[in-house]
């Protein structure tokens, strides 16, 4: 999983980061609104502080894609209830223990997600069937953790998730498929659906 953690002041984001990384997620820090929307990375996760230079947290909200978690001392009710009605999954209010964000990026990113008959790991990148334990790569995982909590993935979805066009997703499903022994049935123009 690949995080990108916004924040202005450099020694939170260097302890934020390293929380992350003890956690066995890829991190990159950015120090301002603008640094980030320059980024040709997709991140799962974007951890935006409200009070940035340049692009200010709430802006930024709806400029990037994806899921997003705020940590910030702006403890403002009208701040924070615009935040989660631009759909950020959480906000964590300054100053905050490891614990806490331990917590919430576990809601986030849960260790366990049960996939049709499987167990997923994401953070491990395994996947478990009975005894059988089946490692994935990192495109694998974030295309399995589509199917969290749902049967269905976009083409929009899927393209911010994995990049592959056409040709080279078929190619990556059949993989998959036999590796996992999870079937796919494509949804020509809308996405893919694992099949029961």
């Amino acid at each position: 999983m690949k995080i990108a953690v916004i924040e202005d002041d450099k020694e939170l984001n260097f302890i934020i980061s390293k929380i992350l990384k003890s956690l066995d997620y890829e991190v990159e820090s950015f120090f301002d609104g603008e640094e980030i929307l320059n980024s040709k990375t997709l991140f799962d996760l974007y951890i935006i502080d409200i009070n940035l230079p340049k692009i200010n947290g709430i802006e930024l909200i709806d400029l990037l894609p994806g899921k997003k978690l705020v940590i910030s001392a702006n403890t403002n009710p009208n701040t924070i209830d615009t935040a989660y009605k631009k759909g950020v999954v959480d906000y964590i209010k300054k100053p905050f223990i490891k614990e806490e964000l331990i917590h919430k990026l576990n809601k986030i990113f849960p260790p366990e997600i049960k996939i049709s008959d499987f167990v997923l790991k994401p953070t491990q990148r395994i996947l478990l069937k009975n005894d059988k334990i089946i490692i994935l790569t990192k495109d694998e995982t974030k295309f399995l953790l589509l199917f969290k909590d749902k049967t269905f993935a976009t083409l929009e979805e899927i393209k911010q998730s994995i990049d592959k066009e056409a040709n080279s997703l078929y190619v990556f499903l059949s993989k998959l498929k036999k590796k996992s022994g999870i079937e796919f049935e494509n949804i020509k123009g809308f996405g893919y659906k694992i099949k029961e």
